[in-house]
């Protein structure tokens, strides 16, 4: 059996054309075959969660449709309305534009997000909890998570970022969870929030 020093073999890697196999390899975490150079624990979770959603809902044909973000900025109108609040009145044609095109987005990303947690709540199940953008299948995640990582999608290599990345996911103290079998658990992925009645 030959042996190599590490430098031997560093040398080796880099003079074999193999650098970004090294460089991947020295990164704290990884996510699809790509590095995450972040040593930020928000960051890295930021990351490796939102590539592996994108990948999961690109997989199953989740996205908004035209027709959904419409009745959802509907109902946010009628919901600002009843509340007494005025939609832009002092503003350009253009600004006006821009708003349009920033609602638009942001009605996407929230609808988008909604099919992802009920898709993962649909496969995986578990507890959910409140969040200030809609309810968040924690358990779901969690067991999604697992499963991803075992099959190596993802590794973080860092053992305090590791222990940070699944704090979130794993510990239940930090959470307001829905009650096991109450109403809101029950209406939490049936109605979609932009078909959803006051």
């Amino acid at each position: 059996m030959i042996t190599m020093r590490p430098a031997a073999l560093l040398i080796s890697l880099l003079a074999g054309g193999c650098w970004g196999l090294v460089a991947a390899a020295t990164e704290p975490a990884e996510v699809l075959g790509e590095a995450v150079a972040s040593t930020d624990p928000t960051q890295v979770q930021e990351t490796i969660v939102t590539r592996l959603l994108d990948q999961y809902a690109e997989e199953r044909g989740i996205k908004a449709e035209p027709a959904e973000i419409d009745a959802l900025l509907g109902k946010m109108r009628r919901d600002m309305a009843a509340s007494g609040l005025a939609t832009e009145p002092d503003l350009a044609p253009e600004e006006t534009a821009e708003v349009d095109a920033m609602r638009r987005d942001m009605a996407r990303a929230l609808i988008r997000q909604w099919k992802i947690n009920k898709a993962l709540h649909d496969q995986y199940g578990g507890r959910i909890i409140y969040q200030q953008l809609g309810p968040e299948p924690l358990h779901a995640y969690r067991r999604f998570l697992r499963h991803r990582e075992a099959d190596g999608a993802f590794s973080i290599r860092d053992q305090a970022l590791e222990a940070s990345f699944w704090r979130y996911f794993t510990d239940d103290s930090i959470h307001d969870f829905m009650a096991p079998g109450g109403a809101d658990e029950a209406r939490a992925f049936k109605v979609p929030p932009w078909e959803q009645q006051p």
